[in-house]
């Protein structure tokens, strides 16, 4: 019989899938001309509103399922989707600023959420490396846009 597979094992497993869209960006956005790049960071500016607000439904649900969501920390895991939203309206450097700044805003609620006991050691792990992989990407991208 089939040993079942641990949930963080899978979350490893998905959360890697999710990171695919930003490192074949990089890949893109510097094999390619400044308009394709610029193009790139369009569409995964919008990709990381859509996982900024997954963040913080997770967050809830793990908050819930703990029976001790905090005032602060339930607002926390609402603030990236309130940055998120307006930060895909905008124009210039604010989309890459405003989404960075609510992917930080998360994974500091996530720490906390650690600190406060909703969150597991092992997810935390999980939680900066991904996070470290989307910043360093987003990064990269937004210097080759820049850079021309």
């Amino acid at each position: 019989m089939a040993r079942p597979i641990s949930a963080l094992t899978l979350a490893a497993g998905l959360g890697t899938l999710a990171l695919v869209p930003f490192v074949a960006g990089v890949y893109y956005a510097l094999a390619h001309s400044t308009d394709d790049a610029a193009r790139v960071m369009h569409w995964l500016l919008a990709y990381l509103a859509t996982i900024v607000s997954f963040i913080g439904g997770v967050q809830w649900g793990r908050m819930l399922a703990a029976k001790t969501a905090r005032p602060l920390d339930m607002v926390l895991g609402v603030v990236p989707a309130l940055i998120a939203w307006p930060a895909l309206l905008m124009s210039g450097p604010w989309p890459v600023v405003l989404l960075l700044a609510a992917l930080i805003i998360a994974w500091l609620a996530d720490e906390n959420g650690r600190r406060a006991g909703w969150q597991s050691a092992g997810f935390m792990h999980l939680r900066r490396v991904l996070t470290a992989v989307v910043l360093v990407s987003v990064l990269i991208i937004s210097w080759r846009v820049v850079r021309g």
